[in-house]
């Protein structure tokens, strides 16, 4: 699934890197992969603290009212229909 999949949509994609170089070392990453969603940056983890996640990557998924609907730690396959179906249904 293309993250431009999401465009028209009632959704946002948001990363958060914990790279400790920060800017310097996630601008080139998301140039490289053609990535065009905002980034956070939490050098010091402290949002992936916050959250309970210990591993990366981490996946969160946040319902239209703000609330926490569903957390992954590892890879998630968002070309698998029934992930992708998921969350296109959140979008409404």
């Amino acid at each position: 699934m293309a993250f431009t999949d999401f465009q028209g949509k009632k959704i946002r994609i948001l990363t958060i890197s914990i790279d400790e170089g920060g800017a310097k070392d996630v601008k080139p990453f998301m140039a490289e992969n053609d990535y065009t969603m905002p980034v956070a940056l939490d050098t010091k983890s402290d949002v992936l603290g916050l959250y309970g996640l210990f591993g990366t990557p981490g996946t969160f998924v946040v319902d239209r009212k703000g609330m926490l609907v569903a957390k992954a730690v590892g890879p998630v396959d968002f070309d698998k229909p029934d992930v992708r179906k998921y969350i296109l249904d959140l979008a409404g």
